[in-house]
């Protein structure tokens, strides 16, 4: 990789001249790297590293993680697939279920007891278990 200061002489050099080899055999590089280097200058005014363009993207922008928040706080016992359905994500159960704990909350298990503990059958049980300790 090239330092800045190296890339600037390289471009200097090609355009004073126009021999892309023999400025890139004087600075042991590739002719290719000397005319990516030049058209790098004449697209963008600069030779410097681009940095901010390495790596993998994000798959979610910052809206879509807005309206994840969204989502979640007009209906907090959203799941993660209702929440991927509702907004149409392209990003997989993972990343939502990931995003969802960088904002700070935290994914429930639906309980089936309070629903269990309204059948008459359970109530009898307890009343009847009430009424033997009273006699």
């Amino acid at each position: 990789m090239l330092h800045n200061e190296t890339r600037e002489l390289l471009v200097k050099g090609y355009e004073a001249t126009h021999d892309a080899e023999g400025i890139a055999k004087a600075y042991s590089v590739s002719t290719w790297t000397v005319y990516r280097s030049v058209r790098q200058k004449r697209e963008t005014g600069s030779v410097e590293l681009r940095t901010s363009q390495r790596g993998r993207k994000a798959v979610l922008i910052t809206e879509d993680k807005e309206n994840i928040r969204r989502c979640i706080e007009e209906k907090p016992d959203i799941t993660v697939e209702e929440i991927r359905e509702e907004l149409s994500l392209c990003a997989s159960y993972s990343t939502v279920e990931r995003a969802i704990n960088a904002m700070g909350y935290t994914l429930k298990k639906k309980s089936l007891y309070a629903s269990e503990r309204d059948r008459l059958r359970c109530a009898g049980k307890t009343q009847r278990m009430e009424g033997n300790d009273k006699a």
